[in-house]
């Protein structure tokens, strides 16, 4: 006599289940993954952008020369706005002019940040002059860095004191509502 063998596979009910329990969980799970993305790329651009402070630093002290890094869309010319995800340039700045022009050594350049994330600096201060000593004059120079998918958890800040020392921060209310405007 011949054995019947069990049925193999799944029934229309079982894949039905399987499917729709997927579908929940993906539900749950994707705006929650949104949010990672968003600080990651926040965190990503703010240590790009505090290496940058600090290798035009070690630069204006071991070259003791002044260095100057200012956003740049172009990496050609200095922008005078407050948004830095566009890029920025470092460079050693021989006239004194806080300009990029032919007689200037550029350092570094950074093309602009994924579409999305914002860095934005205090109005007065769009250019960082870092002098040989090290020092970067003036006052503290706040950057408020966000991402719109992270929303108001992604947002991070890097402050730039006056002797040249970058060190993160906590964002206030404003500058966070102002960066989320810029990142669209």
């Amino acid at each position: 006599m011949c054995q019947r063998q069990p049925p193999r596979g799944f029934t229309l009910v079982e894949l039905i289940c399987v499917l729709a329990l997927a579908a929940i969980l993906a539900g749950v799970a994707l705006p929650s993954f949104g949010s990672l993305v968003g600080n990651t790329r926040s965190t990503t651009a703010r240590l790009t952008l505090a290496g940058a402070f600090n290798t035009a630093r070690i630069s204006a002290v071991s070259q003791g020369r002044h260095v100057v890094l200012c956003p740049s869309a172009n990496q050609q010319v200095c922008d005078d706005g407050e948004q830095w995800q566009h890029g920025w340039v470092a460079f050693v700045d021989a006239d004194h002019d806080r300009e990029l022009g032919s007689g200037d050594t550029v350092l570094t350049l950074q093309q602009a940040l994924p579409e999305g994330t914002a860095v934005v600096g205090s109005s007065a201060r769009s250019r960082i002059n870092y002098q040989p000593d090290g020092s970067a004059g003036g006052s503290n120079a706040t950057l408020t860095i966000c991402d719109r998918s992270g929303g108001a958890a992604s947002a991070r800040t890097l402050v730039i004191s006056a002797s040249g020392r970058v060190r993160y921060g906590t964002a206030s209310p404003a500058h966070i509502a102002q960066c989320l405007a810029a990142a669209g």
